[in-house]
């Protein structure tokens, strides 16, 4: 597989006519890849935000940038900012605030599009995800056709620690939730009837711990997210609850999305120990016990006829900046359909680039 650096900015998302980038608060909107002619428009935030955010490094030790983004429809678009979504209009380059996430949260792992489901609405959802040391309930949220975001189901307090993302699969009419991050806490569920039939598969260990996976006819393939322990590319077997190791991966997948039916590409990160006091965690340069070395791996799994596949097809290296403070260093897989991009966080020659992977998927 190919790779070429196509923007010295961070692609949110893109659609079949608009491509979203970002620079710390600032927004390029643009028709193509390249960008050679784009809407510029600022996150309505602030002037100290605007001025730090602007600046690369406070951005990344404040995390002053959008997380994740999706396009409703061809031209309309949401992206997640410093705790709370905008909606962004492609056509006049209109930025509005939708929505405050909870007074703990940032920004969600991802935003999630569930469509043509029996028994669920079609919309963007989201999990919360944030520092849940209190041990407080955990809640999905839908956005309605009036672009009001509610509550549609929730975890009771102790019960998990917050959501790390929620996989559709059409075919058997459900929704995985993964969650995290203890061993209590990670599990992964099945949500039926619009959420109102939600029941545990599995739970209770690291194993279970996960933030991307891919649905099968019979079971869920799946990566692990824990910086303490190896981390594997598992397949889960529902009706036995056998787990199959189907390869070791080289530290802890946090981000991923499906390309096809049959096939997702999913990244490691590197980052510290989390059992490190706060202070030595933020500026720690030393990986945790599940991060093998330095560098951040893209790989693409297929299944298809019970046959499992696994492929790295890039790899970049972490920067020279603690990984707490600096941020981990990252590969992330902005929402659309087409040609596949991956843009990179705290790694050498990529840290807020895009890249287009060209070749297998």
């Amino acid at each position: 597989m190919t790779s070429k650096i196509v923007s010295n900015n961070k692609l949110i998302c893109y659609s079949n006519k608009y491509f979203i980038f970002s620079k710390g608060p600032k927004i390029f909107i643009s028709s193509d890849i390249n960008c050679r002619e784009y809407k510029t428009v600022n996150i309505p935030v602030g002037s100290l935000k605007q001025m730090l955010g602007s600046a690369r490094l406070f951005a990344r030790a404040l995390r002053l940038e959008p997380r994740c983004g999706i396009f409703v429809d061809d031209t309309t678009a949401l992206i997640t900012y410093h705790g709370a979504i905008y909606r962004v209009d492609c056509t006049n380059g209109q930025i509005e605030l939708e929505h405050n996430f909870r007074a703990e949260m940032n920004n969600p792992l991802n935003l999630v599009k569930i469509q043509g489901i029996s028994g669920f609405e079609d919309g963007i959802y989201y999990g919360e995800y944030f520092l849940n040391h209190e041990g407080t309930a955990v809640n999905i949220y839908k956005r309605d056709n009036n672009a009001s975001w509610n509550v549609i189901y929730t975890f009771p307090a102790g019960s998990i620690y917050h959501i790390h993302g929620l996989v559709p699969c059409k075919e058997k009419d459900c929704v995985y939730i993964l969650t995290g991050d203890k061993d209590a806490e990670s599990g992964i569920y099945e949500a039926r009837n619009g959420f109102q039939d939600v029941k545990v598969i599995v739970s209770g260990k690291q194993a279970y711990r996960a933030c991307v996976a891919l649905p099968t006819e019979n079971g869920l393939l799946y990566t692990t997210d824990t910086p303490l322990e190896t981390n594997y590319l598992y397949y889960l077997d529902f009706e036995t609850k056998e787990l199959k190791v189907i390869s070791e991966i080289n530290g802890p997948c946090i981000y991923g999305r499906l390309v096809s039916n049959n096939e997702m590409v999913f990244s490691t990160s590197v980052e510290p120990d989390s059992r490190l006091p706060r202070w030595k965690y933020e500026l720690s340069k030393k990986v945790g016990p599940g991060v093998k070395d330095n560098y951040s791996h893209v790989y693409i799994a297929s299944y298809e006829n019970g046959n499992i596949d696994i492929e790295e097809v890039f790899k970049a290296k972490k920067d020279i900046l603690p990984m707490g403070i600096g941020q981990f260093g990252a590969i992330m897989f902005p929402a659309g359909e087409g040609d596949l991009y991956i843009t990179g966080q705290a790694l050498r020659k990529y840290d807020n680039k895009t890249v287009v992977l060209k070749g297998k998927c």
